[in-house]
């Protein structure tokens, strides 16, 4: 069983990788940050190279390998064009404010299930957040982000165009569920530690 499951996450990951990107762990400047990162959790007790949720979101955004306003992976770049339309956002500034991020590769991804997020800045500017975790295992049963995408429900995006633009907006609305539904801003929700 151990066996199938690695190669389950072996493929897991190119899937990863294939629709949103991976950052690139071995710049580093990066691996500066995230030594700083375990350093300074380990100072508050913290077991040794585990970073917290809010410090490794901040390094997976930080060292992303595209701007995370025009995603160059099509899952991130097509979601983020759906939930776009689905808030009714129109002019070039509004649209820069629907943000997506790999997290992929970094200790967000590791510690706390994130393969990538998603950010929308209200008008208020409240931040609004969709964590997503991709598997290539039908048979996962527990997941910590707010959103599961399975590889085997999601249609290829160049032989199946319909049908995976279909999914994108099933996606765009879950994540427009779960922002809409928010009543309080990031800084007042509960962290996960």
């Amino acid at each position: 069983m151990k066996n199938f499951e690695s190669r389950m996450e072996l493929t897991g990951s190119l899937f990863e990788e294939e629709a949103v990107g991976k950052v690139d762990t071995q710049n580093p400047e990066y691996q500066q940050a995230l030594k700083k990162a375990q350093e300074e959790e380990a100072k508050e007790g913290m077991k040794s190279g585990y970073v917290r949720f809010r410090k490794a979101l901040e390094l997976a955004r930080k060292f992303q390998p595209a701007d995370p306003a025009n995603p160059n992976k099509y899952f991130g770049r097509d979601l983020r064009i759906a939930l776009q339309d689905l808030l009714s956002l129109k002019t070039e500034t509004e649209m820069d404010r629907v943000k997506f991020y790999t997290a992929s590769g970094t200790p967000l991804d590791t510690f706390h299930g994130v393969d990538a997020f998603l950010e929308y800045e209200d008008e208020r500017k409240q931040t609004h957040r969709a964590t997503f975790d991709f598997t290539a295992n039908p048979h996962k049963q527990v997941y910590k982000s707010d959103i599961m995408v399975l590889k085997n429900e999601l249609p290829d995006p160049d032989l199946e165009s319909q049908k995976y633009l279909k999914k994108i907006e099933e996606y765009a609305k879950e994540v427009f569920s779960k922002i809409t539904a928010e009543e309080k801003p990031e800084e007042e929700t509960a962290l996960k530690s």
